[in-house]
């Protein structure tokens, strides 16, 4: 049997479960750092939220600039454009730790 060669079949599949999954399991190893760290079980949760909030549109990016054929500028902007727009959410996560840091006096080492 011979396959089409339509844009449909070169595209490699991703499963949304798997996808969530590797999220969430990064969302819980967070979660389990920061309050291994000193952080109360609420800030952890929030500041695990946003850094996993402020990546998951990067795979896609990769993606499109790791392909063999170069992409096109307006495909690579495209994919980058959601990129920046969740950098607000790792800017929020950056807050929070800093701010817990100052008001108990823990520290939250990221290097």
């Amino acid at each position: 049997m011979k396959q089409s060669n339509t844009s449909e079949n070169k595209r490699v599949k991703t499963d949304p479960s798997l996808e969530f999954d590797v999220f969430e399991t990064a969302r819980v190893r967070l979660v389990e750092v920061f309050v291994r760290g000193g952080h109360d079980s609420v800030r952890a949760e929030r500041m695990a939220l946003y850094v996993v909030e402020g990546l998951r549109r990067v795979p896609k990016l990769l993606n499109v600039l790791t392909r063999i054929k170069a992409p096109a500028p307006d495909e690579i902007l495209d994919a980058l454009g959601p990129v920046l727009d969740d950098a607000a959410a790792l800017e929020k996560a950056k807050r929070i730790v800093l701010r817990a840091d100052e008001e108990g006096g823990q520290e939250t080492r990221v290097r």
